[in-house]
């Protein structure tokens, strides 16, 4: 009786570290595929940088302003702020990002049921 305690016990210490390597391994995937995508990701943002031209319409590396909120078709990293200005870099295949490509300053998109007008395109 002893010995099947043990040897349950030794079974369920090697199932723990099993199931904790297995757990390591997967985060480490993830980390990999993250680090992996932040590299395109800056990639992106140097190329897009060599963009000198005002664009005459919505395109990769344009800067557009919605009302207050201003927006960077990059990579879709989130809200960044510089100085005191927030900026919001979105991919062009994002939801608002697939409406503004091609639009002009003066044009307005429809985005979430509310009308957007473009008032600055850098």
């Amino acid at each position: 009786m002893i010995e099947s305690i043990l040897e349950e016990e030794k079974n369920s210490a090697g199932d723990k570290y099993e199931t904790s390597r297995e757990t390591i391994t997967q985060d480490l995937n993830t980390i990999e595929k993250q680090i992996k995508q932040s590299k395109l990701d800056l990639e992106e943002l140097y190329r897009l940088q060599t963009i000198k031209d005002t664009p005459a319409s919505v395109q990769e590396g344009a800067l557009v302003r919605l009302g207050a909120d201003w927006f960077l078709m990059a990579v879709s990293i989130g809200q960044v702020k510089i100085e005191d200005t927030k900026v919001f870099l979105m991919s062009k295949d994002s939801p608002l990002g697939e409406l503004l490509i091609g639009k002009k300053k003066k044009d307005q998109v429809s985005f979430r049921g509310k009308i957007q007008l473009i008032e600055e395109l850098i």
